[in-house]
Order: structure tokens, then C-alpha cells, then sequence
């Protein structure tokens, strides 16, 4: 087997959506964020931070420069609260600006009234103000989906979140689930 045949080489999706987010960021510095709860580099989306640092509105310390990437004008939301960060994303969006919000798939529950809410409010929206500007999509990327993650284990996945959002319609939810490597 070489190498570089198509297919052949293992490549991990979140690390490869981490450099394509990363210039999403460089292009649209006014327009798009990233709201995350201290899930960016073990989710191994870490390339964002060569784009755009962590929103720190505090003193920044000397102790700080030993790789916490901060910075007041950061793009990065980082915070770990799950419902204040989807609070803030759907904010974010109804200003028409884009983002993405990242989680594992055991906390995702914590959200689930306030996507099913917002999926409300959407569909409502879509329906009856015609007069209403399009909104962006409110993206969430669930990470240890039901398959044993490498670093923490059955902890930290839970499918039910799917179930949540899978009964929704086609013009409010999409959902792609990354292929599976298999054994050879």
C-alpha cells in the first residue's frame, strides 16, 4: 500500500475542518466566530488559533503568555457553559453574522430545550414574516459521537442529542455524520 493512494491515508475530520475553519476566520474577521466550552484543541480544532485568538476582555498577565491564546480582540467564544454559548451564537446570527459552535456529544443535552426553541422560532419565522432576512445556519459540531474517543471515553458521548434535532424538518436540521474507519 502507498501512502498517498486515495482512501489509503488516515486523516482525522475535526483536525482537517480545524484548518479549513481557520481560513474561513482570515476571510471573515467581522462576520464569523467560533463559540467553544474550552473544547478547541481537544477536539483538534487548534489551527484556528493561527487566524484568530480567544476573546479575553480581562487584564491580560505575564503568565498568560505561556500558551493560553488570548487576546481582547480574539474570535474565539471560550467558555464553559454550553447554554450561554448557544445563547450567545443565536444572538450572533439573528445579527446576521455566522459561527459555529462546538461541544461533545454528552453535553449537548444541556442545550436541547434552547435549539428546540430556536428551531421554533425559526420554522414560525420561515412561515408567517415573509418580511423576516434569511438567518445563517446555527452549526453545531458534536464531537465522541457513540464511537469510543480516544482521550476521554464513554463519558463523553451520548447519541440523544440526535434525537433531539432528527425530528425536525428538512428546512431546519441537517445532520452529517462523519464515515468510519474500518478495520482492513
Amino acid at each position: 500500500m502507498h501512502i498517498d493512494e486515495p482512501g489509503k491515508k488516515y486523516a482525522s475530520p475535526t483536525e482537517t475542518l480545524g484548518k479549513f475553519l481557520r481560513d474561513v476566520m482570515r476571510r471573515n474577521m467581522h462576520t464569523f466566530r467560533i463559540f467553544s466550552p474550552d473544547e478547541n484543541a481537544s477536539n483538534k480544532l487548534q489551527d484556528v488559533y493561527e487566524a484568530s485568538l480567544k476573546t479575553w476582555m480581562a487584564e491580560i498577565k505575564p503568565e498568560d503568555a505561556d500558551g493560553t491564546d488570548i487576546a481582547p480582540d480574539g474570535r474565539v467564544m471560550e467558555m464553559l457553559s454550553e447554554h450561554t454559548l448557544e445563547g450567545w451564537l443565536e444572538g450572533y446570527l439573528l445579527t446576521g453574522r455566522h459561527g459555529l459552535l462546538n461541544t461533545y456529544e454528552a453535553f449537548a443535552h444541556i442545550i436541547d430545550s434552547m435549539y428546540n426553541q430556536y428551531a421554533k422560532w425559526l420554522e414560525k419565522s420561515k412561515l408567517e414574516l415573509r418580511w423576516r432576512a434569511s438567518i445563517s445556519s446555527l452549526n453545531l459540531l458534536i464531537s465522541s459521537l457513540v464511537w469510543r474517543q480516544d482521550h476521554n471515553g464513554f463519558t463523553h458521548e451520548d447519541p440523544g442529542f440526535l434525537d433531539v434535532v432528527s425530528n425536525k424538518s428538512a428546512t431546519l436540521t441537517r445532520i452529517y455524520l462523519p464515515p468510519m474507519q474500518t478495520a482492513c
